[in-house]
């Protein structure tokens, strides 16, 4: 009688031991399938909103260049504003997109204007090295609804970046994102094919 009620209480306490296993097993299977519909919401909100900005850049025709440096010194903002510069005209200018000047851009509605921020602190740890951090945005002149006051719209955003490396390093990072705007740019303003010269005869 004893041996047959141990064997009882054994086989109940597997049954229990199988039943929690069970629930961690759910449990943990839950979490799983949670994160992984959170994950692809997230996803899905962040391919939205990439494809909004996208589409506020249609029908653009061109942008101005604005590219703002903090620097630890007035020579250094203004060594890196230079070089920062010409690497934002080389790449729209590769890619075709019209840089306006300062004075075409008060001429042009909502007067688009591509401003890059960078902040680059050099970096007491490291020779040559920068702690950085920037920022690309297309802006454009708006009107407040509730008021019909001026405002700045941002129409295509890359997002605050934030890093440690050498001038170089900070160079390709802007550049990366600007290459990501150049993309959408181009994706709803296409390049106008050219029109061949025609040949002309001899008279």
């Amino acid at each position: 009688m004893v041996k047959v009620f141990c064997e009882k209480l054994y086989w109940k306490g597997d049954i229990m031991k199988s039943k929690r296993l069970l629930i961690y097993v759910i449990t943990a299977a839950l979490v799983c399938l949670t994160v992984f519909l959170a994950a692809r919401t997230i996803a899905a909100e962040q391919r939205q909103y990439r494809e909004e900005l996208r589409m506020r850049l249609r029908d653009s025709e061109g942008v101005y260049i604005f590219v703002d440096v903090i620097a630890q010194t007035k020579s250094a903002e203004e060594e890196l504003k230079k070089q920062f510069e010409a690497d934002v005209d080389l790449e729209l200018e590769n890619s075709d997109i019209k840089i306006f000047t300062k004075e075409e851009l008060e001429t042009i509605p909502g007067r688009p204007r591509l401003s890059v921020y960078v902040v680059a602190y050099e970096d007491p740890a490291y020779k040559d090295a920068y702690l950085y951090c920037f920022r690309i945005a297309h802006i454009e002149d708006a009107t407040l609804v509730r008021n019909y006051g001026y405002a700045e719209g941002i129409c295509w955003d890359s997002g605050h970046y934030v890093g440690r490396g050498k001038e170089s390093v900070i160079r390709q990072s802007i550049k990366t994102q600007l290459n990501k705007y150049i993309s959408d740019y181009l994706a709803v303003n296409p390049k106008k094919p050219a029109i061949p010269k025609q040949r002309q005869g001899r008279p």
